[in-house]
């Protein structure tokens, strides 16, 4: 089998793995989104409040419910080449590591560095690949928490960005995601395993045998949660460069510049990691789900 079929079986199994995954925390994510947007001069309201504010605005009954998912279906548009793409190139990149930096190589770098190169190299092509997408979800769940009649589609809103400013409006904030995601995806992918080998060895003891599914799911938890803690500020910083226009472009013109910037004027927990608790609730079951599932699709079928 070619290298490209075993990478688009990959992208296929990571892409479903994605959007299962995505689907489980819709409702985190919504509310995390609005709650990252909401300026400090909008008040500091907590996500409770807007829990219960999208219910409020819902209209009871079952679309209380279905509220939380509203939104989600263009999410996992985004999603599914963005998983896809991301676990798949991590499969190729660690290949390449391994040639490149395994044993009889002129550098040598250990396993679990490999694996982080690997894993910052995929989630950079993800970002690169898919970033438009996840401005246009962006932009689009901003028009709906701001009670918007209607609100274009994905394609109607990268058409709109693009007559904003061209290609540079539709990859507004692409450095600093791009940033993010390789030390996010670097940590995540490297702590995956690592994680895999401690539950086996000492949280749940089998080290005889392959990792299990409680294996994979405890390890995805925990290696999503790592990741997570380091990046966060990156996230919070993108979602306002990738809502906010210009204005948001001037007030944080680089990654650096822009940390400091949001540090000095909102502080470390209500500026930073503001939202942050609300993410990890978002982010345990998210990497549970897609590494665990992926692992086992990957075992399956490719």
């Amino acid at each position: 089998m070619g290298d490209w079929q075993k990478s688009a079986e990959h992208f296929l199994c990571g892409g479903l793995a994605g959007a299962v995954a995505r689907t489980v925390i819709a409702p985190v994510e919504r509310i995390k989104i609005i709650y990252q947007i909401n300026s400090k001069n909008k008040g500091d309201a907590g996500w409770t409040s807007i829990i219960k504010k999208v219910r409020h605005e819902s209209g009871g009954g079952i679309r209380a419910i279905t509220a939380f998912w509203k939104g989600n279906s263009v999410a996992v548009v985004r999603v599914f080449p963005y998983l896809g793409m991301q676990l798949s190139s991590n499969e190729w990149y660690r290949k390449q590591a391994k040639a490149t930096f395994g044993s009889g190589s002129g550098v040598l770098l250990s396993p679990d560095v490999q694996k982080f190169v690997a894993g910052g190299g995929a989630g950079m092509t993800a970002v690169f690949c898919t970033y438009p997408l996840d401005l246009a979800r962006a932009r689009m769940a901003l028009l709906m928490e701001q009670g918007a009649v209607q609100v274009p589609s994905m394609l109607g809103t990268m058409r709109g960005v693009w007559q904003e400013g061209g290609l540079a409006a539709l990859y507004s904030g692409a450095g600093i995601s791009m940033t993010g995601a390789a030390i996010y995806c670097g940590l995540k992918f490297a702590t995956y395993d690592v994680c895999k080998d401690l539950c086996r060895r000492h949280l749940l003891p089998d080290a005889e045998g392959p990792p299990t599914a409680l294996h994979r799911a405890v390890s995805g938890g925990l290696a999503g949660v790592i990741a997570q803690t380091f990046v966060y500020p990156f996230d919070v910083l993108r979602r306002r460069l990738q809502t906010g226009g210009a204005e948001m472009k001037a007030k944080y013109p680089g990654s650096i510049q822009g940390l400091w910037t949001l540090y000095k004027e909102e502080g470390l927990v209500k500026g930073l990691y503001r939202g942050c608790s609300l993410n990890y609730i978002k982010t345990v079951p998210n990497t549970t789900v897609y590494l665990a599932l992926f692992d086992l699709l990957k075992e399956r079928f490719c």
